[in-house]
Parts: C-alpha cells; structure tokens; sequence
C-alpha cells in the first residue's frame, strides 16, 4: 500500500509501481486515486483486469460515494487498455501523449485540479509490445509540466522480461520507483 508516501506524490510526478500481482496494482491504485478524488482532480485507471461496472462497484462501496454520479460529471474516469491504448491494434505513442495533453486542458477548463492515472501497464507485455510501451514511457517527462499525475503500474513477472537497457529507460523517465 501506498499509504506512507502518498504524500510525496504531487502534481506533475510520473512514477513507476512495481507490484507481485494484479490485485495488489488494484489496491494501490484505489488508495492513490482516492487521495486524487477528494483534492478536485479527475482520477482515471486504465486497466484490463477489472471490468468498469466492477471496479465502479468497489469504488462506490469502498469510497462511500455514488460513483456512477462522478462519472458523469467527470470526476472518475474507467477505461480498458484495449480501448484508450489498442484501438488502431498498434498503440502510437505520440497520439498517447497528445491524448494525454488534450484531456488535462479539457479538464482544467471544467475546473478540475488536474488528473490522476493508474494505468496497468500489463496489457502492453500480453500484446507483445514491450518495445513500444517502452518507447511511449521515454518520451514522457519524468516530471509532467501539466497538472497530471500517472503511476504507471507494473508487474514483477513483467519487469523480469526487460532488458537491461529497457528497464533503464524506466527508472530514467520516472521521478520514484517503489516495489
């Protein structure tokens, strides 16, 4: 869990999370997106693990709001890797970022704070596309200038099939890495 850092993670931090399975990126990523809710940012997770009616479900239980509610009013934001990501079939890290750029003006005109993403980077690693997840993570900042603030959520089994070279670029473009 996130808990005891929570508070060195500010807006524009970019940060790598590697955890032993799916259900612990999950838990942190509840407890990283919570803490974004109550501080006026839009909070996003991308993953594949979870359906979005389930992970709104567990939100709302473990939130104790109307989650649905936020949602419409842009406030909480679920996509699948598959639709954000894979859409064309091969992701296009350029079009990410702009993706990303847009989004945070959007919000920030709707007078959100910023935005706060967990993406699982999982579906990159299923697909066969290490090598471009890896090229998408080296041209982000590893300090954002927007008001944006990613953890980008790996998995122990994944982080064993980089090279060394690879995960260097990792840890080069992220300003905290934890395990």
């Amino acid at each position: 869990m996130m808990t005891w850092y929570s508070h060195l993670i500010q807006k524009g931090s970019h940060i790598v999370g590697i955890f032993p399975n799916d259900q612990a990126k999950l838990d942190a990523a509840f407890e990283f997106l919570k803490d974004g809710l109550f501080r006026n940012e839009t909070v996003m997770i991308i993953t594949d693990f979870m359906s979005e009616a389930k992970i709104l479900k567990k939100m709302a239980k473990e939130w104790n709001v109307d989650a649905q509610s936020l949602v419409e009013s842009n406030d909480i934001i679920v996509k699948s890797a598959s639709e954000l990501y894979f859409e064309n079939g091969k992701p296009d890290p350029r079009k990410i970022k702009e993706q990303w750029n847009r989004l945070v003006t959007q919000l920030l005109a709707e007078g959100k704070s910023g935005l706060r993403v967990f993406e699982d980077t999982g579906p990159f690693f299923k697909r066969g596309f290490t090598k471009e997840l890896v090229g998408y993570e080296s041209i982000l900042e590893q300090k954002f200038d927007l008001s944006l603030s990613v953890v980008c959520a790996y998995s122990y089994e994944d982080i064993d099939t980089l090279s060394a070279t690879q995960f260097s670029v990792l840890k080069e473009q992220h300003g905290l890495v934890w395990a």
